[in-house]
């Protein structure tokens, strides 16, 4: 009997065509399909990225809103710019009063206010007042602030800060204008 040939007989050009497509498909596999994964994981990245910063801002509004709605209703210090003026020399005796009244409202102590009544020989115009606070920084931030609404307070010459254990003492050379 005659041999038979057991393998196939594929023409030469079937041949070509098969290794095209197949390149082709390896192409369109390389160059399209696993750089649109790679962006697809980069992509679900940036969207986790923006969720996780969605559900923080969410969970952070009731705070940002208190703390906005505080920020309106605080009043502004304004800083008192009253007529400058001069204290009557029958009134001197009650400047450690207003000093004291000055230090309250700002929430420190005042330890003394003494006024130099040396400098009140002849026609002096300017009287200058030692005084002794204790309290804290912020405090001294709102006692200068009410010093500055004081009408005949000139300037202040010294400030001397000296930090103890328990509270900080605040020593002012201050000029009152006396007339």
């Amino acid at each position: 009997m005659a041999e038979t040939k057991l393998g196939a007989n594929i023409p030469q050009q079937s041949v070509i065509y098969t290794g095209f497509c197949l390149i082709g498909v390896l192409l369109f596999i390389f160059l399209g399909i696993i750089p649109a994964g790679r962006s697809l994981v980069d992509l679900d990245t940036q969207i986790a990225g923006a969720r996780y910063k969605m559900e923080e801002q969410k969970a952070l509004r009731p705070l940002f809103q208190s703390l906005q709605s505080q920020s309106e209703e605080k009043e502004s210090q304004i800083l008192p710019l009253p007529e400058k003026g001069k204290l009557p020399q029958a009134r001197i005796d009650t400047l450690p009063m207003t000093f004291r009244t000055a230090a309250k409202v700002s929430g420190m102590t005042l330890a003394s206010a003494i006024p130099d009544l040396n400098a009140l020989t002849g026609d002096a115009q300017m009287l200058s007042v030692n005084v002794v606070l204790r309290g804290d920084f912020v405090r001294f931030r709102k006692f200068l602030i009410q010093l500055g609404g004081i009408p005949y307070v000139q300037q202040i010459e010294e400030i001397a800060i000296q930090g103890k254990t328990d509270v900080t003492e605040f020593r002012l050379k201050i000029w009152v204008a006396v007339g």
